[in-house]
């Protein structure tokens, strides 16, 4: 999802003035097995960081309008992320060519962008600072120079939810804990009146978790809080006429429940659920008697996403995710035309595979033109269907480079821990390096989430593969994903079996002959980061550096401090310990890694942003001013505009430059220096 980008005049010249300097920055690998692979010339060639976390380039996420007659995508606008609009006309290669343009900048996320029901006006989401109190703007598509109304200019305040209304409307629904920071109420917003009315509020005290929307577009459900403590029972609740609550269905405090359309004309309600089974399933209630039915399953795994048609009918398709992601249509119609369509796109060069994966990305109202998704081993397209005519357009521009050059495929692997239990990950291997290589193990976040497969594009798997690094993606015990069994086997074991599994998924790549065991770093983020602390605090296996991003060392402090819109606070006591016990509180402490830094030898880069609410920055500074204090090689990158994640193309390129030359310099790895992007403009 890539396009040409024309750096300003300024950039121009600074790029003409300083190319032969900057052209020998790189540095070439040392390790024994990429030095001969250098001299073999079998290494791809090294590609700028700039391709890999620099959004100036990217052009994806088409959206249709209700009416069909325009998209909406993310692309450069200036010298930041934007969005664009442009005519879907039927020409033969629409390739995004954009006829109006919004400097939005960085998003809250990818998909924190939608039409509104009136294919004019577009509301996105963005969290400026990085606080994760995410703000609401609409944009007027036919008024490119026209400011965006800030729809939720509220100082210290969560609004998201983004929720289509009637057809034909402008208006939509959002929710919001303006009245009260740990409880949601609904609002609806009309960008004609540029207005904002609250719709329903929750009673004192009632912790509303989340509101829903029928298929006629009015409130539906809430979702409540039974008590004032986290682990409480959730009480589902349908709204009658007279604007009563009526009981529905009791979440206890370790089950799953997501209703993902409620048709209140037609009795019936979808959700993803686990409620009395291990696996997330995709099930069909009655509204009146509360009756379930199982549309979907997979034995392996919990379901992952569900597809609808646009504001009404039943659930189409659905994906689940044992090892690469696949798709499973309930709908054989639909099922026929995306593969009649996937046979045409190859047929015409736009796919050079088969694709692991084909969905549906957004669709028309009356689903007769939909913008499909084809994902590759080796990158993704975006097509418009016509599903009348047949018409096929391709909207993603062709890549400028052959990724075939420099890529290497993402494999699914699995191995049986020490006590028995099945553990899953991915791993991508260096292109053209024999034998073991080193390595660097990426540990996700949660623990309840999980890796996933990516095909071999521009991300920062590939960009470590690319400097002569095997990538190990280890989904532990405690991640999501693989069912309420084995998340629960990370209960209380987050220091103990849990960190047991990333330390035997590295000892599974040594026996493999992937890594070479003398040169081996650990990567991760959040409790990633905990994780990479852990993991050099026990050695397990001679890690030669760490990169710990926003993670954590003083759970206690987190516990205590972490956002008043979080309700998940029985999850942290089930896997950590009750911070309300003193003889817990002091166990935990003891096994953070602020109580055992001095046993932290090995190289560290931290990574934090200033204004992250999730784990506070004083957990990196506690790190790095001890391990400082006891003279261990520390370096320390702090963002002071980002949060708990960092999103600004700017400041990723800044933080991924660092980790490139830090594991250059203790894996022997090779660096492309100093990125001439470094020098674009802010503005």
């Amino acid at each position: 999802m890539r396009r040409d980008f024309r750096p300003t005049a300024l950039l121009a010249l600074a790029c003409a003035a300083g190319a032969l300097l900057l052209s020998a920055c790189a540095t070439a690998p040392t390790h024994p097995a990429l030095a001969q692979a250098s001299q073999d010339r079998t290494l791809p060639p090294l590609v700028p960081m700039r391709r890999f976390v620099a959004n100036v380039d990217t052009v994806g996420g088409h959206v249709l309008s209700p009416d069909g007659r325009k998209l909406l995508w993310v692309q450069t606008v200036g010298t930041d992320v934007g969005l664009a609009v442009r005519d879907s006309a039927d020409a033969a290669t629409v390739q995004s060519a954009s006829t109006r343009s919004f400097a939005t900048g960085t998003l809250a996320n990818e998909a924190a962008y939608t039409w509104l029901p009136d294919s004019r006006h577009i509301a996105y989401l963005k969290d400026a600072s990085g606080d994760e109190n995410t703000q609401i703007f609409v944009l007027d598509s036919q008024s490119p120079e026209a400011r965006p109304w800030a729809v939720t200019p509220w100082p210290g305040v969560r609004s998201a939810g983004v929720i289509a209304g009637a057809p034909g409307s402008p208006s939509f629904f959002f929710t919001s804990n303006r009245n009260d920071r740990t409880s949601l109420d609904l609002f609806e917003a009309d960008p004609r009146t540029r207005s904002v009315r609250e719709v329903a509020r929750g009673e004192p005290g009632s912790r509303v978790v989340a509101w829903y929307v029928d298929t006629r577009r009015e409130p539906a459900a809430r979702m409540r809080q039974l008590g004032s403590v986290d682990g409480s029972d959730l009480l589902m609740e349908l709204r009658q006429a007279d604007g009563s609550w009526r009981p529905f269905k009791t979440i206890e405090a370790f089950d799953a429940y997501a209703p993902l359309r409620i048709d209140r004309a037609g009795g019936r309600l979808w959700a993803l659920g686990n409620i009395g089974r291990d696996k997330l399933v995709l099930v069909e209630a009655d509204l009146a008697t509360g009756a379930e039915k199982v549309l979907a399953e997979d034995a392996q795994v919990d379901l992952g996403a569900v597809y609808f048609p646009p504001n009404e009918g039943a659930p189409q398709a659905w994906t689940s995710e044992p090892g690469r992601p696949r798709i499973r249509y309930l709908n054989a119609t639909l099922d026929a035309e995306v593969t009649a369509a996937m046979k045409l796109a190859r047929e015409r060069g736009w796919l050079a595979t088969e694709p692991v994966i084909a969905r549906p990305q957004s669709s028309t109202l009356d689903q007769r033109r939909m913008v499909l998704r084809a994902v590759t081993e080796t990158g993704t397209v975006e097509l418009l269907l016509d599903r009348d005519s047949q018409a096929l357009t391709r909207l993603t521009p062709p890549p400028r480079e052959n990724g075939d050059d420099f890529f290497s495929a993402t494999e699914p692997f699995a191995f049986k821990a020490s006590d028995g239990l099945q553990v899953h990950g991915y791993l991508a291997r260096p292109r053209g390096v024999q034998g073991p290589a080193p390595l660097v193990i990426s540990i996700h976040g949660g623990p309840w989430t999980r890796d996933s497969w990516l095909p071999a594009g521009f991300n920062t798997v590939q960009m470590l593969t690319n400097r002569g690094y095997a990538v190990l993606q280890v989904n532990y015990r405690g991640s999501s994903g693989y069912g309420r069994a084995f998340m629960m086997a990370g209960a209380g074991q987050t220091s103990g079996r849990l960190q047991q599994d990333i330390a035997e998924a590295a000892q599974w790549a040594i026996d493999q002959g992937v890594a070479d065991p003398r040169r081996m770093a650990v990567l991760g983020a959040s409790f990633g980061g905990f994780s990479v602390l852990s993991q050099l605090i026990r050695k397990p296996h001679d890690y030669r550096c760490g990169i710990d991003i926003v993670g954590v060392a003083n759970w206690p402090r987190v516990i205590e401090n972490w956002p008043p819109f979080w309700r998940n606070r029985h999850y942290f006591a089930r896997f950590f310990g009750d911070v309300n016990q003193p003889e817990e509180r002091a166990r935990m402490l003891r096994d953070s890694p602020v109580s055992q830094l001095e046993r932290i030898e090995a190289p560290l880069l931290v990574v934090h942003g200033a204004n992250d609410v999730r784990v506070l920055r004083q957990d990196s500074d506690d790190v790095v001013a001890e391990l400082r204090r006891l003279g261990r090689p520390v370096d320390f990158l702090s963002f002071p505009d980002e949060g708990h994640s960092v999103r600004k193309w700017r400041n990723r390129l800044a933080l991924w430059r660092k980790v490139e030359d830090t594991l250059a310099g203790c894996l022997g790895g090779r660096s492309n220096g100093f990125d001439f992007y470094e020098l674009m403009p802010r503005s």
